[in-house]
């Protein structure tokens, strides 16, 4: 099974550095075999699935960072105010009742701001992680010598015709991939990194 991930991700990773069935770009080498072409996908592939941002967002502001939220126990002071606010405004002693320390947003209902910064945190974390892998992916390819093209209209038309993971569609790529002309007149737009 983790072959059959490993292949169908290399040929991701050569094919395009985004989704779908006719993706804008792929990756080419003037020169290589078809093994080394295919090698350097998965090996590529496998370090960009692995890939993980240095940053967790622990110190990212409105973030929650995996805490679970219990609220601050009270101390001594507060239980003197509320003490006090029973006996008619004058704080008195705290009283020996015990203090309840069971609430939990998991049990009593979360606050929807805390569940909102949550969620905002955790896709950003997700996309934080795409962004790693996809640089992973980028600068193994381009330190291997491999460099981005962008496919034409026709050559994205053609390709959405091939299944994803078939040999014609590896086949079809490794030829666009390994031609100088191709390689020279296509060049992928530069995007900052």
């Amino acid at each position: 099974m983790r072959t059959t991930l490993f292949v169908a991700a290399a040929a991701a990773a050569m094919s395009a550095c985004t989704t779908g069935a006719a993706p804008p770009t792929a990756w080419g080498k003037e020169g290589v075999s078809m093994l080394d072409y295919r090698t350097d996908a998965g090996q590529c592939a496998v370090l960009a699935a692995t890939a993980t941002p240095e940053n967790n967002g622990a110190n990212t502001a409105g973030g929650i960072n995996g805490s679970n939220g219990v609220a601050r126990l009270p101390d001594a002071s507060d239980a003197a105010i509320q003490a006090g606010k029973s006996n008619g405004g004058t704080p008195s002693a705290p009283s020996s009742a015990p203090i309840s320390t069971t609430g939990s947003l998991y049990r009593d209902g979360a606050d929807p701001d805390m569940v909102q910064r949550a969620a905002t945190q955790q896709r950003s974390r997700e996309m934080a992680i795409q962004r790693s892998r996809t640089l992973a992916l980028k600068t193994c390819l381009v330190d291997r010598g491999y460099q981005e093209f962008a496919l034409t209209a026709e050559q994205r038309q053609h390709l959405a015709t091939l299944p994803l993971g078939s040999d014609e569609r590896r086949e079809y790529l490794y030829k666009l991939g390994t031609d100088p002309a191709v390689l020279k007149a296509q060049p992928a737009a530069k995007q900052g990194r």
